[in-house]
C-alpha cells in the first residue's frame, strides 16, 4: 500500500501528507487530487490549480471518521452489521419550521446498523475533538431540538435516530449533555462519550452516557433504545389491525354482532343512497325497534348489508348499487315490517276508532313510506287523543246543526216569499255553512265553531276557529257550489 500510494503521489493523482504528533510519527494521510479524482470518475481533465493541502484539524476529524468507520465495519458483535455510513454530504437534511425558514442538521455521519432479524438501527454521529466551542455545542444541540420537535425525521426514517456525540473528555460529554437536555429534552435520544482518542473502543465500551441516566449503555443498547418506541407502536399496531380484521370478519358472519355494532350510530340519511330510503328505515326498525333475537327476514337483509360494507367498524358502505338477491333481500325487510305496521294500525284503529293520525299514518304506509319508531310508540295515544278530540267535534256538531236550523230559517225570513220559496231550505243551510264551517287541510276534518269559546279580534262567534283534533288555526273556507232553487 505504501508503494502503490506513493507512486500515485509521485504522478499527482493523490496528496499526501503527515500531521503534527506529539509522539513518534504519524501515517501518511492521502486524499484525491483533483486529476486523480477525473480519472476515477471518467470525466475531462481539470482546468485550473489543484486543492491545496487540508487544515491539519479538518485532516484530523476526517481520519477519526474514517477510522470510526473502520470499526464499525469489522468490531460489530457477530449478528449485526454496518449497512450504511453517510458523511456529511450524504447525511445532510433540510426541514422547514413553522414560520417557513429552511433549516438544516448536518451530522459528520448517519450509520446505519443491521440486525439479525432484519431491524435497522439509526443514529447521528457528531465527532468533536476538542475543537468546538461551548456556544456551538449549545447551536448543534437547537439544531438537533428544532429537527426532532418538528419530528422531521418522518421524511426519510421511520423513527427518529439515536444523536452520538463523541468527544475528548467525560466532561465535554457531560457539558453537550446539559445542552442537548435544554435543547433536546426527551424528543430524541443523545448519548456521549468521551472516546474521539480512542474511537476503537466506541463499539463495545459500556462508558456511553444517556440523559440524566446514572447507568452507562453501549453502543447496541443506545441504538437499540432510539427505535423501540418504533418497535412497540409497530406492535401495538399490528395487534389493532389483527383485532380489527377479527372484528370485521365477525361483524360480516354474524348479523346479530352486525346488529349490536350498528345499533344507534345509524345517522337518519345513512346509506339512502345506496339502498334507498325505504329499506335504511327498515333497517333502523330492526337495530332500534328491539333489542331481542332478529328473526330470519332481518338476518338475511343484515347479511346482505354486511356484504356491502367496504369498513364494518365505520358502518362505511361500498359505493355500488345492490345486487338483485341483495336488494331482495332489504325488500323483504321493507314489507316485513310495513305488514306489522299495518296490523299496528289495524288494531289501534279498533280500539279507538279510525282518527285522522291513524288515517294519516295509513296514507304513508300506502305510499311506500314506513313509520318510524316514535311514531309507532306515540299511535295508541294519539288514536286516544282523536277518540276524545272526536267526542268534543260531535258535541259541538249537535249545538251547530241545532243553531244553523235556526240560523237559516233566520236568512229565509228576511227574503221576501216568492224568494224564500225560489231558493228552497237546502240552499239557506248551505249559506250557513259556507259562513261558519271550515275544513282543516291537515287532518281532512270540518271544524265546527264553539259558541263558548272566544272569538279572535276581528273574528265572529259562529265561525269555526280551529281545529278540534290537531289545534290547526288556519282553516280553509268549504268550497261554493251551485245551488238549485226547490
Amino acid at each position: 500500500m505504501r508503494y502503490r500510494t506513493a507512486r500515485l503521489a509521485k504522478h499527482g493523482l493523490v496528496g499526501r501528507t503527515r500531521p503534527y504528533r506529539e509522539r513518534g510519527s504519524a501515517p501518511h494521510h492521502l486524499w484525491p487530487t483533483r486529476k486523480g479524482e477525473a480519472i476515477a470518475k471518467g470525466e475531462a481533465p481539470p482546468r485550473g490549480g489543484e486543492r491545496r493541502e487540508p487544515n491539519p484539524l479538518f485532516l484530523a476529524h476526517a481520519a477519526g471518521l474514517s477510522e470510526l468507520y473502520v470499526v464499525l465495519k469489522t468490531g460489530l458483535p457477530e449478528g449485526t452489521h454496518l449497512a450504511a455510513f453517510d458523511r456529511e454530504a450524504e447525511a445532510r437534511e433540510t426541514f422547514t419550521t413553522y414560520a417557513r425558514e429552511e433549516r438544516a442538521i448536518a451530522p459528520d455521519a448517519c450509520i446505519d446498523v443491521a440486525e439479525a432479524d432484519g431491524r435497522r438501527l439509526l443514529g447521528f454521529v457528531e465527532l468533536d475533538l476538542g475543537t468546538m466551542s461551548h456556544r456551538q455545542l449549545k447551536a448543534k444541540a437547537a439544531g438537533y431540538g428544532e429537527y426532532a420537535r418538528l419530528e422531521a425525521w418522518r421524511h426519510r426514517n421511520p423513527f427518529c435516530p439515536a444523536l452520538l456525540f463523541i468527544t475528548t473528555s467525560e466532561k465535554r460529554a457531560r457539558s453537550f449533555l446539559a445542552a442537548s437536555d435544554r435543547e433536546i429534552g426527551t424528543r430524541m435520544l443523545v448519548a456521549c462519550v468521551g472516546l474521539a482518542r480512542d474511537l476503537r473502543r466506541c463499539v463495545v465500551a459500556t462508558e456511553w452516557m444517556v440523559g440524566d441516566s446514572e447507568q452507562a449503555a453501549d453502543l447496541l443498547g443506545i441504538l437499540r433504545a432510539a427505535r423501540r418506541p418504533y418497535d412497540e407502536e409497530m406492535a401495538r399496531e399490528e395487534t389493532q389491525r389483527r383485532e380489527d380484521e377479527a372484528e370485521r370478519d365477525r361483524l360480516r358472519s354474524d348479523p346479530e354482532a352486525l346488529a349490536e355494532r350498528l345499533r344507534g350510530e345509524l345517522r337518519y340519511d345513512w346509506g339512502s343512497d345506496q339502498l334507498g330510503q325505504p329499506a335504511t328505515d327498515a333497517l333502523r326498525l330492526s337495530l332500534e325497534g328491539k333489542g331481542g333475537a332478529l328473526d330470519e327476514i332481518e338476518r338475511r337483509a343484515l347479511e346482505a348489508v354486511g356484504g356491502m360494507l367496504t369498513e364494518p367498524i365505520d358502518a362505511r358502505l361500498a359505493d355500488r348499487e345492490p345486487t338483485p338477491s341483495e336488494r331482495q333481500a332489504l325488500a323483504a325487510l321493507v314489507a316485513h315490517h310495513r305488514a306489522g305496521q299495518l296490523a299496528r294500525l289495524d288494531e289501534v284503529a279498533e280500539r279507538f276508532g279510525d282518527g285522522p293520525k291513524v288515517r294519516q299514518r295509513r296514507r304513508w304506509l300506502e305510499d311506500g313510506d314506513l313509520l318510524g319508531i316514535d311514531s309507532l310508540d306515540g299511535l295508541a295515544l294519539d288514536a286516544e287523543q282523536d277518540r276524545e278530540s272526536a267526542a268534543e267535534q260531535e258535541r259541538l256538531r249537535e249545538n251547530y246543526l241545532r243553531w244553523r236550523e235556526a240560523e237559516a230559517k233566520r236568512l229565509a225570513k228576511l227574503q221576501g216569499f216568492i224568494a224564500r220559496h225560489r231558493t228552497g231550505h237546502d240552499a239557506f243551510l248551505a249559506e250557513v255553512d259556507r259562513g261558519a264551517l271550515r275544513r282543516c287541510s291537515r287532518c281532512e276534518e270540518m271544524a265546527y265553531p264553539d259558541p263558548e269559546r272566544k272569538p279572535s279580534p276581528g273574528g265572529r262567534r259562529h265561525v269555526a276557529g280551529r281545529c278540534h283534533f290537531c289545534g290547526a288555526g288556519m282553516l280553509s273556507e268549504l268550497p261554493t257550489e251551485p245551488v238549485e232553487s226547490t
